[in-house]
């Protein structure tokens, strides 16, 4: 972690700001997805899309406390989903939906919640301190 607070802030925030660009080229685009009716691909490719965008944005804010890190990775993730829906309803050719911004949430939540539970994984655990009554 110590290298990733050695680069200066600009790098630490170029991976999500370019991220947010092409979310949004090609949420606009006049792009096709195959529509199916066993899997939900459309909704698939939200909730990743918006979990990698909540990783890059945790990124982007190392050196803040990790709860204050998380939460703003968190709405700010989800936020772009929301002003990308927003885009959409007003682009002829795309159509905005609620469904698409719950995946877009969830995708963000589960970002979360992953590196949480990678944190916690890789924290040094003291043997039996779970154990102790106190």
């Amino acid at each position: 972690m110590s290298s990733i607070l050695s680069l200066p802030a600009w790098a630490r925030r170029a991976p999500a700001t370019l991220y947010t660009i092409a979310l949004f080229f090609f949420g606009c685009a006049n792009i096709s997805l195959p529509r199916t009716t066993d899997v939900p691909f459309d909704k698939i490719t939200h909730f990743a899309a918006f979990l990698g965008l909540e990783w890059l944005i945790e990124l982007a804010l190392v050196g803040t406390a990790v709860a204050a890190r998380r939460r703003t990775a968190v709405a700010m993730s989800a936020g772009v989903g929301g002003l990308l829906e927003l885009v959409q309803a007003a682009l002829p050719h795309r159509s905005a939906e609620w469904l698409d911004l719950l995946a877009d949430s969830l995708g963000a939540l589960a970002g979360a919640g992953l590196l949480m539970l990678l944190a916690r994984w890789r924290s040094p655990r003291v043997a039996g301190a779970s154990r102790q009554l106190p």
